[in-house]
């Protein structure tokens, strides 16, 4: 007997180091679909997709894992558009996937001015 597809797919959203985009799945042995995943992966809006680049960007620009944030107002604007961004993302994949926020550097420090 084969196994099916998971149900419901769960698309977690993360930055990470060196990865273009902030978009990951685990994969199960009847749904292999890697680790790492694109907005093409699951259809998403071109509006939403250069969004979430925007996102990751702005990431990648302000923060450091040494230091942390650049700034509290860059921590603050990029917290609150990741939540936008999940929130849209959950609409646009509600058919089949559910969405998994995980903002890990939001508890990161302040770099010293």
């Amino acid at each position: 007997m084969s196994e099916l597809p998971p149900e419901r797919r769960v698309i977690r959203l993360f930055p990470d180091y060196s990865r273009d985009w902030p978009l990951w799945e685990n994969s199960t042995p009847t749904w292999d679909v890697g680790y790492t995943t694109t907005p093409a992966m699951y259809g998403l809006s071109a509006d939403l997709t250069t969004s979430i680049a925007a996102w990751n960007s702005f990431w990648e620009a302000h923060f450091n894992d040494a230091d942390g944030w650049d700034g509290v107002d860059a921590r603050d604007q990029w917290g609150a558009d990741g939540e936008e961004i999940a929130r849209r993302l959950s609409e646009e994949v509600a058919e089949f996937a559910d969405v998994q926020y995980e903002p890990w550097p939001l508890r990161g420090p302040i770099r010293p001015a």
